[in-house]
């Protein structure tokens, strides 16, 4: 590469805009614009730009075209998922968290329907334990009552029988179903002891398998290896992001507008310039009375997985017919004191910073209503950068 060729690459961002702003001022000079035209829509005066500057500081242009857009509602709104497509997990009981399989599965990854997450021992809190051991106390307790109760009934029976011919047939019978009753309670009270001591035997003994409810990536793992955990905490949540809901809030007025149309596009600022289309899906019965504003859900196929829940987006919604309108793409409008702009390439080296009346906005493109005239070459990269180098003049 010669000297020439090397300095031009080394040409810095700074350097581009200085020469931005000579070749500005160079074009404005002392030259006569004229009287300004009593109209709202003004020009601003021309102004040169080389070619070489235009390249360094990639000015790109189009032409103006009549294109079909669609009148918009723009509304604030909010990606969310849908309910179906999330879920959490939680410990049905008390308990210790122990692997399955190894490891206990990690944020972000994959699962599927059924997959094992983890195990939980069973355990019982300190207030159960206490319980289980005061009723295995008073269940020993009763079984012994019931074993002198039935040790006496039987030396009553005993004594009548040692007296037969003496006393009534009758004290014999009810001595002996005394003994019977006796014998059943005893019966009872050991059967009751033995639940309880088995239930304290067996205490931490029981396991549970936490099992994912569906295909989808794992967004919370909150489960350690040895923890004790409750049933009032999820451990886990899984989420399928390939179809989210977006919900915007629409004014009580325009829900009628927004009953016709047939979708939306969403608009992040992650991604600058592009928008997802997305349908309708629902729009909600109930108006908020603070904000006089009505729920609205949009479906969007969201299997790149660009858009989070809970991430904040414009929604444009088509609530309008589609016309035959002129039109530039959104970036080459410029915006300055609530007065829009546009520099029109008026010659290969020449340019004008041209106010104009806009219209609606389709997702890319915005519709221009007066300043702007079919075929006319408008830039649609760089004019921010023109704009700040001629000092918003």
């Amino acid at each position: 590469m010669d000297a020439e060729g090397d300095a031009v690459t080394r040409w810095s961002g700074w350097g581009a805009a200085v020469l931005l702003v000579a070749a500005v001022a160079w074009g404005h000079g002392e030259e006569d614009h004229g009287a300004p035209v009593a109209t709202p829509v003004a020009s601003g005066p021309a102004f040169s730009l080389p070619k070489e500057t235009q390249f360094l500081l990639e000015i790109r242009t189009e032409r103006a075209q009549v294109r079909s857009l669609e009148a918009r509602l723009v509304a604030p709104g909010k990606v969310v998922p849908r309910t179906d497509r999330y879920a959490q997990v939680s410990s049905p009981v008390p308990g210790i968290v122990t692997a399955s399989g190894g490891n206990v599965p990690l944020v972000g990854q994959r699962v599927k329907k059924g997959q094992v997450l983890a195990t939980v021992q069973q355990s019982l809190s300190a207030s159960e334990a206490t319980g289980l051991s005061t009723g295995l106390i008073q269940a020993e307790a009763e079984a012994t009552r019931a074993q002198a109760a039935l040790e006496q009934a039987r030396r009553d029976l005993a004594r009548l029988e040692s007296l037969e011919g003496v006393v009534a047939e009758k004290e014999v019978q009810q001595a002996a179903l005394a003994v019977r009753t006796a014998e059943e309670e005893l019966s009872r009270a050991r059967a009751a002891r033995e639940v309880l001591a088995g239930a304290r035997q067996g205490q931490g003994t029981a396991r549970f398998s936490l099992t994912a409810p569906m295909d989808g990536v794992l967004v919370e793992a909150r489960a350690t290896v040895g923890e004790q955990v409750d049933p009032s905490r999820p451990l886990f949540t899984v989420l399928d992001a390939a179809i989210v809901w977006v919900e915007a809030r629409v004014f009580e007025n325009d829900v009628a507008r927004v009953e016709a149309a047939t979708g939306a596009l969403v608009h992040s600022e992650a991604y600058e310039g592009q928008h997802f289309p997305a349908r309708l899906y629902h729009v909600g019965q109930v108006v908020d009375e603070a904000t006089r504003s009505v729920r609205v859900l949009f479906e969007l196929d969201n299997r790149e997985g660009r858009l989070r829940p809970g991430m904040f987006v414009e929604v444009a919604i088509g609530a309008g017919g589609r016309a035959q309108r002129l039109a530039v793409p959104e970036a080459a409008v410029v915006e300055e004191e609530g007065r829009a702009f546009l520099f029109v390439h008026t010659a290969p080296e020449a340019f004008e910073r041209r106010e104009v009346v806009l219209g609606v906005r389709d997702g890319d493109w915005r519709a221009v209503r007066q300043g702007l005239k079919e075929g006319e070459r408008v830039v649609v990269r760089g004019a921010a950068t023109l704009q700040a180098a001629r000092g918003g003049r």
